[in-house]
């Protein structure tokens, strides 16, 4: 064994409180950067895997001949499938007596409709053979406490009329329960969303067929969707349509984009500041050891060891305290990537997670820890390598 792997061996276990508190702060630095970005990734493809697997529209189309609108858009190359259906914003009561503001979305009995499909949580889809069945979105049925067999009044013709509930459901469009964009916050219990037979749909908003289209494109067509929005927004509008919603202004869609883009950026910057600190607690150690080691590391350069020797041993006590942060905070980082996923989902309401490793965040996490400890010994070790041997030996 050389005689700097022997001074390297003792420096390690010199001290050693100073060098644990460095590997603590990497790994966690390390396994907080894992667990976070992880957590992130799995969120933004659990999205997606979920607007796939429910069809979330990518373009909702509201007003005019539904009907053509939905031929034309059928017709255009890059749509999957189309929807019409009747939506109305109108007051409801719960049955505590409390009121608010809500929405019937119409779907066709008995079968799941071609976009915007939804999650039954607890009881029964709609049925044709119960004409007042309906769904309650996941959001106001937790509120009100809504299970299957309650009763919440609709008003319509100047009357409440009472619904039954025969499930409750989670849907794509309301992941977040926003109203509009510009009611995107609304206070619990102030917005609630009941998935109605389309039937009913039309007798609560008083019109005689569906007042809206939701659209959902083929992978091919999502590749070019603004062209695709442009022309079926221009062809809807032919046909009398009103407004048009692309998936991105969605406001469900939009709400969660703008909270896991924060998310991206705190599981970046937050570990950062632990691998700073670590960084700054590397230099400290290393440059209090230079001033202490002068007089050795002038009989080394006195001896014949070159300067960039003396940079690679403290070099080497830096990457050695990174890689002894870096290796469990990985394994931390994989282990806590679920847990932060499931939490952070059943805080924002995802009816489903998913979890996945990935090798390339295990890289980036060693490359960090790596990076944190040798950019921080690197200045204490050009300094130990500058070090007069005449001087230091006096």
């Amino acid at each position: 064994m050389s005689v700097l792997a022997v001074k390297l061996r003792r420096d390690l276990r010199r001290r050693p409180a100073q060098l644990v508190s460095v590997v603590v702060l990497v790994m966690l630095g390390v396994a907080l950067f894992g667990a976070s970005y992880d957590a992130y990734k799995n969120l933004d493809s659990g999205y997606r895997r979920l607007f796939e697997r429910y069809r979330f529209a990518d373009l909702t189309v509201s007003g005019g001949d539904t009907a053509a609108i939905a031929r034309a858009a059928a017709a255009e190359p890059g749509v999957a499938a189309t929807a019409a259906r009747t939506v109305a914003d109108v007051p409801m009561r719960m049955p505590d007596g409390s009121t608010l503001v809500g929405r019937v979305v119409g779907m066709p009995a008995g079968s799941q409709p071609a976009v915007d499909r939804v999650k039954v949580l607890k009881g029964r889809y709609l049925d044709a053979s119960a004409p007042t069945g309906v769904l309650a979105e996941k959001h106001i049925a937790g509120h009100a406490r809504l299970r299957p067999g309650a009763k919440v009044a609709v008003w319509h013709g100047g009357a409440w009329q009472q619904v039954d509930v025969r499930g409750t459901a989670s849907s794509t469009e309301y992941l977040w329960p926003a109203a509009s964009r510009q009611d995107a916050l609304p206070a619990p219990g102030s917005f609630g969303v009941l998935f109605v037979p389309e039937p009913l749909a039309e007798k609560i908003a008083g019109t005689s067929a569906p007042n809206q289209v939701a659209v959902h494109y083929t992978g091919a067509g999502r590749g070019h969707a603004g062209r695709l929005d442009a022309a079926l927004t221009a062809a809807a509008r032919d046909h009398g349509a009103g407004a048009a919603v692309t998936r991105a202004d969605q406001p469900s869609n939009a709400a969660l984009g703008e909270d896991i883009k924060g998310f991206a950026e705190l599981a970046v910057l937050f570990p950062l500041l632990f691998l700073a600190a670590a960084g700054v607690a590397v230099y400290v150690v290393l440059t209090r050891r230079v001033a202490r080691d002068r007089v050795v590391i002038g009989t080394l350069r006195a001896s014949g060891f070159r300067r960039r020797t003396l940079v690679a041993h403290y070099l080497a006590t830096g990457l050695a305290a990174g890689l002894a942060g870096a290796v469990p905070g990985v394994v931390a980082g994989v282990l806590l990537a679920g847990t932060v996923t499931r939490l952070y989902g059943d805080a924002i309401g995802l009816p489903e997670t998913f979890v996945s490793v990935r090798a390339a965040t295990v890289a980036a996490g060693l490359a960090y820890g790596l990076a944190a400890g040798a950019l921080a010994a690197l200045a204490p070790a050009l300094s130990a390598a500058r070090v007069p041997p005449a001087e230091a030996m006096r």
